[in-house]
């Protein structure tokens, strides 16, 4: 470019001869010598022209300010030869009418103005071979102080539209001052033309005087009705700007405002649980329930369906003459059987110490028995005897039992036939009906311009640098580098796909076939060496090749630098890890080679399979030792390495289920000294049972999902196994512990069971644990089911599939595994030992206490209940936790980072770093338009055209404004507008718009005999879209002459045009100017740069009433999920903890307090979950919003067991009630939810994926750790201290 520019100098160099006498009215300079070289000329008497007939025509349009000079200096070549050179400088300083007049101006006071004699002085000639004329090879140029600071004002904010200030591509710097600015430009390099520019108010040369300000423009003039881009001129007022918001730490009044919710709702929990403690005492006296003083008779009198003998039991037992050695001893054990809850066995007061009371005191324990009993009772006292008619039903009908589920199974996983799995993330993330999905559908139908990308970026191993020209330049620029880097472009050029096709036959062509001779030049090819003609000779002479490196990086559009497919290469997407500010390219760390590929659909699979062969090879360079450090990426490379590290996964998570299966196989059992008594006791097969019953309710929900045309997703299939087998497995030990508590009382009074109390047996349990049970597996399944509510996607999905598996899970265990219990109990009456059922053993000695009922009722129980103030601390301790963890959760990360599912040694993981560090320039964005009203825009009507390019408020403005805007940091550069394109450079070129008589496009890259150019003056609107659609098809010369503004390669396929019945374009339907995003390095800078982008867009559609404009990247749809993931959180976790709450309030009998106690600690739990996510460093995504609303379901889990345990216990007081509560439920929560799951969550700590190790392992381990301990610790103290 600035070859281009400095010719409009005409300078040259040689001797100065004083023969050149400077005179009045003289010419010294006149027509042309040699190419753009001025001949000199000997002043005589009248040597000026006056322009007639075509001279003066031209003379009006090129050098306006003197079109009505009587005598002239410059000849008619010379106007020519300037008007194809003034082209250029519109491409660089086009945005600005008076920018661009002063710079006429400087041309046209040089070579045109009739008194030479006063501002120009010849310093050296030279003869001409040949010829008697003499060449001016160099000329001083004296122009005032006044007149070189206004005209360096009125271009010095100018954005050239290649990018950059128009300033600083002349000065080849940032920071250019007015001194630099005129040297370089009278400064070339490349061709022999020299023009010493003075400033000097005060020449030392009496006879030379300099040019003054008297035509100059101010930048915030209007010439010929046009005015510069706001953006272009300091002076100009522009729109107010509008702040820019970024995500940082995701400081969003809704991450606040669901820390106060969730604070409130503990606050409110905390004081209505509190209550008055005289109320509390004397309503604990009201619904007292003794545990003993009730014997076998009475048990049977209140209840007789609960008595756990059979129905010839009596008479079995007479016969024997042991009628206290039955079932009954159960039941007077365990108090009234006609409670639901579970009573607790005292260790004062145990099966065998009867108090055998009067019968007045029977009498009047059955009468408070029927008549004060707590409220929730009567809400759900018919659930225990349905649970224990249903248990009666199952162990009769067993065969029955075991068919239906099998069917209803079967049928559910049936729809595995229809199971896909989605990796899509657009489809993951967005919904369908989203904005940016929208956006995205209507963009990919209305500009169809697809294409993909395979990309190398190659690097020193160990940097270095090396001195060329008296430069010092970067390593990546030596010879053997560049030598090195072409061979592998050609080798690259020459892979071949699986059918045999290379990157000539699959690349993205822009210009289409046009270069038959040599089809690999259409290609888009994307490198530096484009810059030297893909010569690879040029790189035997480092002085040579950095001639270009220096030239092209501010000369894009140069013939000299111009992509051999006749589009421009710019620096940043060719190199990387230079200085931003000081453009110095030499010093660039990286050189990056970007194969342009085509995207459309009839070559999809030969691109796929040449990009694979892409990757193998540049994974074998990979592995040469020299010192290029080469990596790579492609379209495809993210999702294979996903798909590489998630099969590489598969077998941790298989271990990982299988330690969870074995560790409850051997920990639900009994524990005894003897080996013959753990094989007898062992729960092996019934912990597998439940497991696979686990496994059974995950596949039918899948399957019914499937049968629904639901795509699953791996955040389903990895996080919902877990979810089941935390709810699940507790469930089942549970249901185990409550028929081992039966057993081992009586094995400790040396008794026996019977094969015929074994149905009396199951159907007492299942009146224990089924309220439990119900509350915990339907709070989840209502809190669940409400999730499905989400706007996300792939949070629906979870949520569908986790409701259907809780249902099922349910449903199987209150049968399929009852029966499994029934077939377990009867071995083990009959003395069989597990797993080899066919060996029968002798009586064994009593069992001992599991460990984690050691711990709890030797030392927890007494730790956390050792002083009427220990509950208090512990209460007031996590109550600041709590706090601490609220505020936190508003400087939670948001976003997910590509690299999070690579696994540390991926090779893509090096071309992510290098990406973020290196690149200069992010994604291209459209901004595209569309009519209000109709379905067309007359784009050349003046007020269309204003709200488009010209008014204050237009697209094109707004846009040049937020590109110049060093605040905003997302979008950079002006833009590019296909109709500033084509109003300023194509239709004001003379070699652009040319015709035949055919009125048919005369292209400038075709002979052009018979051909008249355009008459733009007098063109109609149809006419003027007719020139429109000819500037989109012309093909740009690279050579330099000819029409170089044609659109053909910039601004294909940005523009729909709307015809009318007699096939005339009236207007466009649709179009799209473009831009590009600064880099982008984190998800955050993806998150606030789709922002500002919006943001742009709705400042245009607030200003202008005719056209509606949205911005779209390709990124844009995944990245939508953070426009409204805090609200969807906030959303998800009020619906589930609300839900439960409710479940919780109307399961219990409207007991509000302990509805209460529930939400306090659910609420309490998700808080301090969330919180721990910042120092954890657990961004907030889908993923971790599917975790938390996961996280909600094990809280209630944990907490309704302990809390409705508390609510059945009959002790007296509440820290009684509240260690007791802990006893019974603590074993099973510890052993069945949280140390299944830590056995194989420990195990996700050696998976490959970043993605299991933050969002699976780290973030369960949390999960469990945080539910667990206010579980086992903070919700017994709460209760001991105000339940």
């Amino acid at each position: 470019m600035l070859v281009l520019l400095v010719l409009l100098i005409p300078c040259a160099c040689s001797q100065y001869t004083d023969d050149f006498v400077h005179k009045p009215g003289m010419c010294i300079t006149q027509g042309q010598c040699n190419g753009s070289i001025p001949c000199a000329v000997h002043p005589t008497t009248n040597n000026t022209i006056s322009p007639e007939g075509e001279h003066r025509v031209m003379l009006h349009k090129i050098c306006p300010m003197y079109k009505d000079e009587p005598q002239v200096c410059c000849t008619i070549d010379q106007l020519e030869e300037f008007d194809s050179m003034i082209a250029v400088v519109k491409s660089v300083i086009g945005g600005c009418e008076a920018c661009l007049w002063n710079f006429r101006l400087l041309q046209c006071a040089w070579f045109c103005d009739a008194n030479q004699y006063k501002h120009l002085q010849i310093a050296e000639t030279r003869l001409m071979e040949d010829s008697t004329k003499l060449e001016a090879t160099k000329i001083r140029y004296f122009i005032s102080k006044q007149f070189a600071t206004r005209i360096f004002n009125s271009c010095k904010d100018v954005r050239a539209s290649i990018g950059g200030l128009a300033i600083a591509n002349i000065c080849e710097k940032a920071d250019c001052s007015l001194e630099e600015f005129y040297a370089k430009l009278g400064d070339n390099r490349y061709i022999s033309l020299k023009t010493e520019i003075v400033i000097n108010d005060n020449p030392g040369v009496s006879y030379v005087s300099p040019v003054t300000d008297e035509h100059v423009y101010d930048c915030d003039d209007a010439v010929n009705g046009r005015t510069c881009s706001c953006h272009d001129c300091e002076q100009m007022d522009c729109p107010a700007e509008i702040e820019s918001v970024r995500y940082d730490k995701y400081t969003i009044p809704a991450g606040a405002a669901l820390s106060a919710i969730l604070v409130a709702a503990i606050v409110v929990a905390t004081a209505c649980s509190g209550g008055d403690k005289e109320a509390d005492a004397k309503k604990e006296e009201e619904i007292e329930i003794p545990a003993v003083g009730i014997d076998n008779k009475a048990a049977e009198i209140t209840s007789p369906n609960l008595s756990l003998r059979d129905d010839n039991e009596d008479e079995q037992n007479k016969s024997n003459g042991d009628a206290h050695k039955d079932g009954g001893d159960v039941g007077k054990a365990n108090g009234d059987p006609q409670t639901p809850y579970i009573l607790p066995l005292s260790p004062q007061l145990s099966v065998g110490s009867t108090l055998s009371p009067t019968t007045a005191e029977n009498n009047e324990a059955a009468s408070l028995i029927g008549q004060k009993r707590p409220r929730y009772e009567c809400w759900l006292e018919n659930a225990p005897r349905l649970a224990e008619a249903w248990s009666n039903f199952v162990f009769h009908n067993y065969l029955l039992v075991i068919a239906i589920c099998v069917v209803v199974i079967g049928i559910c996983s049936g729809g595995w036939y229809n199971f896909r799995i989605t990796y899509d993330t657009v489809e993951l993330w967005t919904a369908d009906d989203s904005i940016s999905r929208q956006n995205q559908k209507d963009y990919n139908a209305s500009f169809s311009n697809p294409y993909r990308a395979a990309q190398m970026v190659l690097k020193e191993e160990s940097p270095t640098t090396f001195s060329a020209k008296g430069r010092f330049l970067s390593g990546v620029f030596k010879a053997e580098f560049l030598k090195e880097a072409f061979n592998m472009m050609e080798d690259v050029i020459a892979i071949e796909g699986k059918n045999g096709e290379t990157y000539e036959d699959l690349c993205y062509k822009p210009l289409g076939e046009f270069n038959k001779t040599h089809p690999l030049m259409d290609c888009a090819l994307m490198t530096i060496f484009q810059w030297m003609k893909n010569n690879k000779t040029l790189l035997d002479n480092p002085e040579v090749y950095v001639d270009r490196l220096e030239l092209c990086p501010d000369s894009v559009l140069s013939s000299l630098c111009i992509g051999s497919f006749r589009g421009p290469v710019s620096a940043s997407t060719v190199l990387g890890g230079y200085d931003d500010v000081s453009r110095n390219y030499l010093q660039s760390t990286s050189i990056i080679l970007t194969f342009a590929l085509d995207g459309s659909l009839a070559k999809k699979k030969g691109v796929l399979a040449w990009e694979k062969a892409f990757s193998e090879y540049i994974s074998k360079k990979m592995e040469n030792g020299n010192n290029m450090i080469v990596m790579y990426s492609t379209d495809r490379a993210l999702n294979d390495e996903i798909e590489a590290v998630s099969h590489a996964d598969i077998m941790t998570i298989v271990i990982s289920y299988i330690m969870m299966f074995v560790y409850v196989g051997v920990t639900l059992g009994d524990f005894f000294l003897s080996v013959k008594g753990c094989l007898l006791y062992s729960k092996a097969l019934v912990g597998m049972s439940g497991v696979v019953i686990v496994i059974l309710s995950v596949v039918s929900a899948l399957g019914v999902t499937s049968w629904a045309n639901l795509p699953s997703t791996l955040i389903v299939l990895e996080v919902i196994p877990f979810l089941i087998l935390a709810v699940g497995v507790d469930n089942v030990y549970v249901l185990v512990q409550g028929i081992q508590r039966i057993i081992t009382e009586k094995l400790e009074r040396n008794e026996s069971i019977q094969p015929n109390q074994v149905k009396g047996i199951l159907a007492k349990t299942m009146n224990q644990v089924f309220p439990s049970m119900i509350l915990s597996s339907f709070s989840q399944m209502v809190a669940f089911a409400l999730g499905s509510l989400s706007f996300m996607p792939s949070v629906q999905n979870f949520a569908y599939n986790a409701t259907l598996a809780l249902l099922m899970n349910f449903l199987l265990q209150s049968s399929l595994f009852l029966i499994v219990l029934r077939f377990d109990l009867m071995r083990q009456v009959k003395q069989r030992l597990d797993i080899v059922c066919c060996v029968k053993i002798d009586k064994v000695e009593k069992p001992l206490r599991g460990p984690t009922r050691w711990f709890i009722e030797d030392y927890w129980n007494h730790l956390v209940f050792k002083s009427k103030w220990v509950p208090s601390m512990i209460v007031a301790i996590f109550g600041v936790i709590t706090i601490f963890h609220a505020v936190l959760i508003p400087n939670m990360d948001i976003g997910l980072d590509a690299t999070t599912a690579l696994s540390e040694d991926s090779p893509l993981r090096k071309y992510y770093d290098t990406v973020f560090n290196d690149y200069r320039i992010g994604p291209s964005v459209s901004f595209v338009f569309k009519p209000r009203k109709g379905d067309f825009l007359d784009i050349f009507d003046p007020k269309i055209y204003g709200q488009l390019v010209s008014n204050r408020n237009s697209l094109s403005r707004i846009m040049s404004k937020y590109g110049d805007d060093p605040e905003i940091d997302y979008i950079k550069g002006s833009g590019r507008s296909f109709l500033k394109a084509f109003e300023r450079r194509w239709l004001t070129t003379p070699a652009c718009c040319w015709l035949n008589q055919n009125n048919e496009f005369c292209s400038s890259i075709n002979n052009r005999t018979g051909c008249q150019k355009c008459d733009i003056a007098s063109a109609t609107r149809t006419q003027r879209y007719t020139y429109l659609q000819w500037f989109i098809q012309d093909i740009p010369r690279v050579d330099g002459s000819g029409c170089t503004s044609g659109g053909a390669v910039s601004y294909a396929y940005t523009a729909n045009f709307k015809k009318n019945s007699a096939g005339e374009t009236i207007g466009v339907s649709s179009g799209r100017f473009s831009s590009s995003h600064g880099p982008l390095r984190k998800s955050v800078d993806f998150i606030n740069a789709r922002y500002q982008a919006r943001q742009l867009a709705d400042e245009v559609n607030m200003n202008n009433e005719d056209i509606e404009v949205y911005a779209y990247s390709s990124f844009y749809p995944y990245y939508e999920q953070y426009d409204t993931i805090v609200r969807d959180l906030a959303m998800n976790i009020a619906l589930c903890v609300v839900a439960t709450f409710l479940v919780s309030l109307t399961l219990l009998g409207f007991n509000l307090h302990a509805a209460l106690c529930i939400l306090l600690a659910v609420s309490m739990s998700t808080i301090d979950m969330m919180g721990s996510m910042y120092y954890l460093g657990i961004s907030l995504n889908a993923v971790s919003v599917v975790n938390l609303l996961m996280s909600i379901g094990i809280a209630v889990e944990f907490s309704s067991h302990i809390v409705q345990a508390f609510i059945a216990s009959p002790a007296k007081d509440r820290r009684s009630r509240a260690k007791d509560a802990l006893l019974r439920t603590g074993p099973a929560i510890i052993s069945g939810i949280a140390m299944t799951n830590f056995v194989g969550i420990l195990i996700l700590a050696a998976a490959k994926s970043q993605m299991f190790v933050v969002f699976y392992f780290r973030m369960f381990f949390a999960v469990n750790c945080v539910c667990l301990i206010h579980t086992i610790v903070f919700l017994p103290a709460f209760l001991g201290f105000l339940g």
